[in-house]
């Protein structure tokens, strides 16, 4: 089951940006589907340390970007960044000491799903126009 279908996340200007929130969005599809079909606490365990891994990749990559690129508001979006880290972790920590499912399955549906494709409306689209502009003669 998906938390978030492919065809409804948001697009940006980047398409290295596009490819990362696709990837990250099998890791989270993936996490959601173990915490809802009733899969052991060790897949939801393996697959919520892949997703947080992911995500940490998928926020280095991007304020790589914005440093390169001299991004006017890199202190804003990698403070959101580290921001959701603190809060995934936190999560992590949460789900490994109470095993509640409904807790983690309502933080995914509740609050991370609003907030990565608001992020992605938001920050992430001025971030890629910017990147757009700037560095259209890097590889993506």
């Amino acid at each position: 089951m998906a938390l978030i279908e492919k065809r409804v996340l948001p697009l940006v200007d980047y398409p290295g940006m596009n490819r990362v929130h696709k990837r990250e969005l099998d890791y989270l599809n993936n996490l959601y589907d173990a915490i809802v079909s009733g899969e052991d606490d060790r897949k939801v365990d393996e697959l919520l340390d892949e997703f947080l891994s992911d995500v940490k990749n998928h926020f280095s990559y991007e304020e790589d970007l914005m440093r390169k690129s001299h991004f006017f508001a890199y202190p804003c979006h990698s403070g959101e960044h580290e921001r959701v880290l603190r809060e995934l972790k936190d999560v992590k920590r949460r789900w490994r000491e109470s095993r509640d499912r409904e807790f983690l399955k309502k933080y995914f549906e509740e609050t991370f799903k609003d907030w990565i494709v608001e992020h992605i409306q938001t920050m992430d689209t001025v971030t890629a126009q910017w990147l757009n502009r700037v560095m259209s003669g890097f590889l993506y």
